[in-house]
């Protein structure tokens, strides 16, 4: 129940922008219920019920509210939507889909600060939630680190939910790859080439989550390049740019595999013995001209 995070309806306002004032936690306990289902999935129940009393973290705290309210009332706006046309009210589909929007991009940009500050304030119970658990396993390990090498707004979010991408990648993929490169003598090669490989294998991470997020999952700077934002969406064309980009990170991310396979290959041949390809006259050898 969003009243154990939201005492008052007032403190729900503040955090989600142009919330009818006549809504009531009634209206609001489904759409909350499965926004608050939503949330634990990331940060485990642990978590959220360790920040959700008022006497919690108030920093941490303020995020969960922004999060919570925000991905309420963007569950929560068709049913608003058809409320106001029971009451006679016009609402266009393109105005429709920007509240939805705006709620959305307000609920992530929550989730990055709560999920950044978790990690920064060293939370015990987030700390042993899996998906920080699975990041031993991991080759980019940090938000700011993914970053570096594909830009993704610095969203904590889309790191962490992406990383059972990276997770399959490595275990399918690169694993093998990765343990020849670190075995090489060479530390400027081998710099090189773990680099590459980690080049590939953030490209191909970014590629399994355009085929498998809702395009809203995805960090501005890439759903630019595949979101359709005109009024008339065409989910066609959207779909397609999306198909197309995921292709196009998948083949980098292979021709950064070939790169490295042709490295390794001239790495680990040895000079061959000229003594040995002399012609010897047992050979039998004739050049008939």
């Amino acid at each position: 129940m969003i009243q154990e995070l939201f005492p008052t309806l007032s403190e729900f306002y503040a955090c989600a922008p142009g919330v009818d004032s006549a809504a009531t936690f009634a209206q609001l306990n489904s759409s909350g219920n499965s926004a608050q289902k939503q949330i634990e999935n990331i940060i485990t129940p642990a978590v959220y019920a360790l920040i959700a009393p008022t006497g919690s973290d108030q920093t941490l705290r303020h995020y969960l509210q922004m999060a919570v309210a925000n991905l309420t009332m963007a569950k929560e706006s068709v049913f608003d939507t058809m409320r106001k046309r029971k009451a006679g009210i016009d609402v266009y589909k393109h105005e429709q889909e920007s509240i939805r929007r705006a709620y959305y991009d307000n609920y992530y940009n929550a989730m990055d600060s709560l999920l950044q500050s978790l990690t920064e304030k060293d939370i015990a119970l987030w700390l042993a939630a899996p998906y920080c658990l699975a990041i031993a396993k991991l080759k980019i390990k940090t938000t700011d680190a993914f970053d570096t090498i594909y830009p993704i707004d610095g969203s904590y979010l889309f790191f962490y939910r992406s990383i059972p991408f990276q997770k399959e990648i490595i275990l399918t993929i690169l694993s093998d790859y990765y343990t020849t490169v670190e075995a090489l003598t060479d530390a400027d090669k081998k710099a090189s080439l773990l680099a590459k490989l980690d080049h590939a294998l953030a490209k191909m991470t970014v590629a399994k989550a355009l085929t498998r997020f809702d395009p809203m999952e995805l960090p501005l700077t890439i759903r630019n390049l595949v979101e359709d934002t005109t009024a008339a969406r065409q989910s066609t064309s959207e779909q397609s740019r999306i198909i197309e980009m995921a292709a196009e990170l998948l083949r980098e991310g292979n021709d950064l595999i070939s790169s490295v396979e042709i490295s390794v290959m001239e790495s680990t041949v040895t000079d061959v013995e000229t003594q040995i390809n002399y012609n010897l006259p047992e050979d039998k050898i004739y050049v008939i001209s």
